[in-house]
């Protein structure tokens, strides 16, 4: 069975062990979009603009607050994806998701939803207020021992963090591709010991806000 097969059936579960804080309810209802292509086993990710008042500079699959018109929160992710970098959601089947989590910074209690493509559709920045980049990385690459690091935010907080030769990846989305790799079974020994500080241009500002993902 192939790593994405065995993320896809990894699926649906019920998991104690994901989670970024304290348990959802009563926050704003999100979704993001874990987009990976069939080929290659790459991940869309963006990169949000400082201005931004929440998750500036961060690093994170697109996504936004689930509004009216979505029938479900499996619609926000979609539709919050073509928004940000245009994906045509005719290209996407959707797999599944991964457990609802509470995101402090954001008072959202937010749904991962995963799908998958052929990967040759075209994904780029659409509006520069909302995303800053647009990168596709291989999971893979993000499972190598040498990008993998835990990390610490001036607020106390600790959790896995990606470090990548032009990205730093942290809080809730480096928790979502820690789960999807675990899922998947490109998880390979890391040290855990290894601790790094979030570079300054990824705080944006958090740092201000205190938020902690």
């Amino acid at each position: 069975m192939s790593h994405l097969s065995t993320l896809i059936a990894s699926l649906g579960h019920d998991d104690p062990d994901f989670s970024v804080g304290r348990r959802p309810g009563g926050g704003r209802s999100s979704a993001v979009l874990a987009l990976v292509s069939e080929a290659g086993n790459n991940i869309v990710l963006t990169r949000r603009p400082l201005s931004l008042r929440h998750h500036a500079g961060q690093v994170a699959l697109p996504g936004g607050r689930a509004e009216d018109t979505d029938q479900t929160i499996v619609d926000t992710a979609l539709r919050e994806a073509h928004e940000e970098v245009g994906l045509d959601e005719r290209l996407v089947t959707v797999r599944g998701t991964l457990p609802t989590a509470h995101v402090a910074a954001s008072s959202s209690d937010v749904t991962t939803v995963v799908a998958t493509w052929g990967g040759a559709g075209t994904v780029g920045v659409v509006d520069p207020a909302e995303v800053a980049l647009v990168q596709r990385v291989r999971l893979a690459d993000l499972a190598n021992p040498s990008a993998r690091a835990t990390t610490r935010h001036p607020s106390g907080y600790r959790g896995p963090a990606f470090v990548l030769p032009d990205l730093f990846v942290w809080g809730f989305t480096a928790h979502v591709l820690d789960a999807l790799l675990d899922y998947g079974g490109w998880s390979r020994s890391w040290d855990r010991e290894r601790m790094v500080e979030i570079p300054e241009e990824y705080l944006g500002a958090q740092r201000l806000l205190g938020g902690t993902l």
